[in-house]
């Protein structure tokens, strides 16, 4: 870390737009969770490349294999990226990265993206989740004179440094816009920031879809507004066919039964969305607020209640896998702030979420830990030495 002092001159630089790409990336400290390049391996694989050079010469520092969860800065990644174009001769692998891609080894925000009702709600899950995934991406959807454009730019990034990383997400999102909402690739329109390294028809061919580049300024997908309400095609297999009258009976009526189990559907979707709310709940139901909270009444509980309950129980759940940052956690279950989360999870077992994991780890280890019926735990008096635990989400 260098003094103010010494940092003016760079600043100046970067202010008057006149630094190179090795200068800015400097300035990209931005978190950023290994898994956003887990196809890395089976690419350097096809190509030829050992792996473990790749991460040495970007300061990554795993060995020979990627650890998903680790956190790197964003700068790291994209000089990975570079690299790994240049060693395979290939200036479009960002694509090629991108057609590899497994969104459930994304974790978060790979489950997040395809789980919304429609294309839109799908890309605001995903927008609400990218924090937990990494920092300074900023995320718009912008609606116009009959055009939607999705922006996604990467704060303090200098656009020909991470290109590669650029290519490889407008890759990845092209696909997923195109499997949600069954639509062509000529339906779409592709900008990106920075100056293309091969013609631009043959990215086109790459990609199926219409490109240009150097709008300085981040990705821009354009899409046809009328697909972002479209149904979502990958949420899952449709149910089998009822009889026609009985949907016709049933429709706009639950039973107290059948209200309750819907509604706690519901909180896995809405949560990861950050529209875990009693007026949303009631829009995706069909019921007014006010009619939910009554029949919720004459149930003995509430729409808080069940929340707080579902929380809970998932937040138990979760906390039982150690890979799963706290802070995802936290954002799964529909909270604002990881700090919110730990409020509630004090409340709930008496301890913080890291003590809790602890101590479930130390009971499958053979320790004298034991959690009561519940949920407090049974030895108050001994959980002194861990209260000190830091709940970080990411890196300093």
């Amino acid at each position: 870390m260098g003094s103010t002092g010494t940092a003016g001159p760079d600043i100046a630089k970067v202010r008057r737009g006149r630094a190179s790409g090795s200068d800015l990336a400097m300035w990209d400290r931005h978190p950023v969770r290994l898994s956003l390049v887990h196809m890395l391996p089976s690419v350097a694989r096809r190509h030829g490349l050992d792996l473990a050079p790749l991460l040495a010469g970007a300061g990554i520092a795993v060995g020979d294999h990627l650890q998903p969860t680790q956190v790197v800065r964003r700068a790291q990644v994209s000089s990975l990226l570079l690299e790994a174009a240049r060693r395979a001769g290939e200036p479009a692998v960002g694509l090629e990265l991108a057609a590899s891609a497994d969104p459930e080894q994304l974790g978060l925000i790979g489950f997040a993206v395809s789980t919304g009702r429609t294309l839109r709600e799908c890309l605001a899950a995903l927008a609400h989740n990218m924090p937990a995934f990494q920092g300074g991406v900023h995320i718009t959807l912008d609606e116009a004179n009959g055009q939607a454009v999705w922006r996604h730019n990467f704060a303090d990034s200098d656009p020909d440094h991470a290109r590669v990383l650029n290519e490889g997400v407008a890759g990845f999102m092209v696909a997923m816009v195109r499997a949600i909402s069954g639509c062509a690739g000529e339906a779409l329109h592709v900008s990106l920031p920075h100056r293309p390294q091969l013609a631009v028809r043959t990215y086109e061919d790459k990609l199926g879809t219409r490109m240009s580049f150097g709008n300085g300024a981040g990705i821009a997908i354009s899409i046809d507004p009328a697909l972002l309400d479209r149904p979502n095609r990958i949420l899952g297999a449709a149910p089998a066919m009822a009889d026609v009258s009985l949907l016709a009976e049933d429709a706009g009526w639950l039973s107290d039964d059948a209200l309750v189990e819907t509604l706690l559907r519901t909180f896995e979707r809405a949560a990861l969305a950050g529209t875990l709310s009693l007026i949303e709940a009631a829009r995706s139901l069909g019921l007014a607020p006010r009619s939910l909270q009554r029949r919720l009444a004459v149930l003995g509980t509430s729409f808080e209640a069940l929340v707080d309950s579902w929380r809970h129980t998932q937040a138990r759940l979760h906390l039982a896998n150690p890979l799963l940052p706290v802070g995802s956690v936290a954002r799964a279950l529909g909270y604002s702030q990881p700090a919110h989360f730990v409020r509630a999870f004090r409340r709930w077992e008496g301890v913080p979420p890291l003590v809790f994991r602890r101590i479930l780890i130390e009971d499958g280890a053979g320790a004298k830990w034991q959690l009561s019926t519940a949920g407090a735990f049974a030895n108050p008096a001994g959980k002194a030495q861990y209260l000190t635990a830091s709940d970080s989400l990411l890196i300093d």
